[in-house]
């Protein structure tokens, strides 16, 4: 592609960044489509993080996402928030209007999709979501919005899952420490099972949240890491039968929504699924 000084600049804002898969799927989403733009990774240590954020005012940067460990801090920083990011009380896209940030959350939408797509209703179900930042805080609202009225949070810092309870307070959420017996207590409830950190993220691949002994077959398993595409938690679901979602179809369904608030256009998502497989190397399954 031509770059010259009309193309317009997209990125990622986070830390680390080095297994990112979202400048392939962006950028061939802008190929697919003939636009004159750019994805980029800005890798920023969160000593320079408000600086680093105002100088992609400055740049007139089109927009640009935001993940670990940014999607709560850069809330202050959004002149506006889109009704998404307000469910979610956590930040991931952000479009730059008339000089001004916006804030949304594609990770309500990415997070639900691959659930519905196979035909669940998590209305009938208690889910368990294990983790509490701003990942977790999406999962949690898009089972909201979708129906579910039971749902557990463990994290291994309570306070911080109490934190998104009180976000929640007009919602029996149940919330609690992490640990092996509280994990064994909720599973035994828990139908649709959500991976919200980071464990098994590359290169911890051979890491696991969850002991194989304590999955099911009748257990949904949904992993949000990506990078491996079949985490640890992913093929011991599977050895027990149970049906399980990568974290690839989440990346994939926010990726396409970011692209449609940025851009206003249909996301070319087979274009963009095809750059997903290449960078992750392998075919994407499960």
């Amino acid at each position: 592609m031509k770059i010259d000084s009309k193309t317009k600049i997209y990125g990622i804002l986070g830390h680390p960044l080095e297994h990112t898969a979202s400048p392939a799927i962006h950028n061939a989403a802008f190929r697919e489509l003939g636009l004159n733009a750019i994805y980029l990774v800005f890798d920023v240590k969160p000593t320079v993080f408000q600086d680093a954020v105002k100088g992609l005012k400055a740049l007139n940067v089109g927009g640009f996402n935001v993940t670990i460990p940014y999607k709560e801090r850069i809330l202050q920083m959004m002149a506006q928030l889109d009704l998404s990011a307000q469910k979610a009380g956590a930040v991931n896209t952000v479009k730059v209007e008339k000089g001004s940030f916006v804030g949304y959350n594609t990770d309500l939408t990415g997070f639900i999709t691959p659930i519905l797509e196979l035909d669940l209703k998590p209305c009938e179900y208690t889910s368990l979501i294990l983790g509490a930042g701003g990942a977790a805080k999406a999962c949690v609202r898009a089972l909201i919005d979708a129906g579910c009225e039971e749902i557990i949070v463990l994290n291994r810092s309570k306070e911080r899952a109490i934190a998104l309870a009180e976000q929640h307070s007009y919602l029996n959420l149940k919330v609690g420490h992490l640990n092996g017996q509280s994990l064994k207590e909720a599973l035994s409830k828990a139908k649709i099972v959500v991976n919200a950190t980071p464990v098994g993220m590359y290169p911890n691949d051979d890491e696991s949240i969850i002991p194989k002994a304590l999955l099911r077959r009748d257990h949904i398993v949904y992993d949000l890491v990506y990078r491996p595409v079949q985490t640890k938690l992913i093929r011991e679901a599977k050895e027990v039968g149970a049906t399980t979602i990568c974290g690839y179809k989440m990346l994939l369904e926010q990726a396409a929504e970011s692209f449609r608030i940025w851009t206003g256009l249909k996301p070319p998502k087979e274009a963009m699924l095809e750059a997903l497989k290449r960078e992750l190397g392998v075919k994407c399954e499960g």
